[in-house]
């Protein structure tokens, strides 16, 4: 029986089709009984391309965090997959002046947030909006974990919906 193992340090490609026939014939090499490789993202396809998913010895750490240092200045930096107006009220212990109420109103063009006075719809502490703006953890799954209060009817699907990414949020690199 072939006993043979690689050991891979790190794949990327240009584009999903040159992705998927890089992990073909990575997982289809002769003489190969295990195929060993670390730090992918979880939405990776070789997940798909595997015969059975079961059968891989897989598991997941995280190891990507951000850290809103000027909270407006990253809602309006980043990019919005659906419109949402939704007014965050923000806690956060580390960096004061992040703690408040914070109206968000986003859509695929670009983002505005300011200070506000007006009632909240989500309340929520600085660490939870750091994960959502990753794009991968939405305001939603969060709510339901209770991490995140759901003030206003909807506002975590709606904030979800505008903060969510294609591509699961991963870091190929460690600093």
């Amino acid at each position: 029986m072939p006993d043979g193992s690689v050991k891979l340090r790190d794949v990327e490609a240009l584009g999903p089709v040159t992705c998927a026939a890089l992990w073909r014939h990575l997982t289809d090499t002769d003489l190969v009984a295990r195929l060993t490789f670390h730090n992918r993202p979880v939405d990776d396809p070789v997940q798909q391309i595997v015969s059975d998913i079961r059968r891989c010895g897989s598991g997941w750490r995280d190891g990507l965090y951000v850290r809103l240092v000027d909270l407006p200045a990253a809602l309006e930096a980043r990019g919005y997959a659906a419109p949402a107006d939704v007014v965050l009220d923000v806690q956060d212990a580390v960096c004061p002046w992040n703690a408040g109420r914070w109206p968000l109103s986003a859509d695929v063009k670009g983002a505005a947030c300011q200070r506000t006075a007006d009632p909240a719809d989500l309340a929520l502490d600085a660490k939870e909006l750091g994960t959502a703006c990753l794009g991968g953890h939405g305001l939603r799954a969060l709510a339901g974990a209770g991490l995140v209060t759901e003030l206003r009817q909807g506002a975590p699907a709606e904030a979800s919906a505008a903060l969510r990414s294609d591509l699961e949020p991963w870091l190929p690199r460690f600093f």
